[in-house]
């Protein structure tokens, strides 16, 4: 491949810097691999392409095994032998100043009563962190506010600690939304996001992968030690 077409092809549409990393996508476009993890974390609604809007759902399922284009990172790091060990630097700091997490939402279901075709369910929903042993959630969650079917009284509920779960009794499902909002050193916006209420027997809950940047005193303090 030509110096030419290399220098049409060599920055990342995100970061706009020397690809590293790369990983082209189904649509022929090609982005960092850190980029495109975050722009997947961070993608609440339909996930497409930003440069053509090419359906990139398919991505969600495989994002923990993106494979690196080896043809064009050979190519980078031969062509452009300084600069990209320079963004091999920045990309390692980068990582070790990630935080990620996995949010957990779902509800448990009890069964009160069964007669004809009326039924009373209590059910509890809860927002929690994979693996939290040391309920480390609230240091990462400021508040929740819950939107329940206006047939509950009151319909909406902030939560602002843990557990955040809420218990209530009612006969059908329904969409809970929710707003997860978090505390302001992350510089987070907020999750928007919701759970259809389920009275199955099976596991019901969903996952979401999230990221957190460290501040810049955090990633001082942890060079320290």
């Amino acid at each position: 491949m030509s110096h030419d077409v290399l220098e049409t092809y060599r920055d990342c549409p995100f970061c706009l810097k020397l690809l590293y990393e790369p990983v082209s996508t189904l649509c022929g476009h090609t982005f960092c691999l850190l980029c495109l993890e975050r722009f997947i974390l961070t993608s609440n609604c339909v996930l497409q392409c930003p440069m053509c809007r090419e359906d990139f759902t398919y991505l969600r399922s495989t994002s923990n095994t993106l494979k690196t284009n080896s043809i064009l990172h050979n190519l980078f790091r031969q062509e452009y032998e300084k600069e990209y060990e320079i963004r091999r630097n920045e990309i390692e700091n980068e990582r070790k100043n990630i935080i990620k997490k996995r949010l957990i939402i779902g509800n448990t279901d009890h069964l009160l009563s069964y007669e004809y075709d009326y039924t009373r369910h209590e059910w509890t929903l809860f927002i929690k962190l994979e693996n939290d042993h040391q309920n480390e959630i609230g240091q990462f969650i400021k508040q929740i506010t819950i939107n329940l079917h206006p047939t509950f009284t009151p319909s909406q509920i902030i939560l602002n600690k843990p557990p955040f779960q809420l218990t209530r009794i009612g006969r059908g499902v329904f969409t809970i939304s929710l707003s997860i909002e978090f505390h302001s050193k992350w510089n987070k916006s907020d999750l928007v996001t919701s759970w259809l209420l389920s009275f199955s027997n099976t596991d019901n809950r969903k996952m979401i992968e999230i990221e957190f940047q460290k501040s810049a005193d955090d990633a001082t303090n942890n060079s320290l030690l």
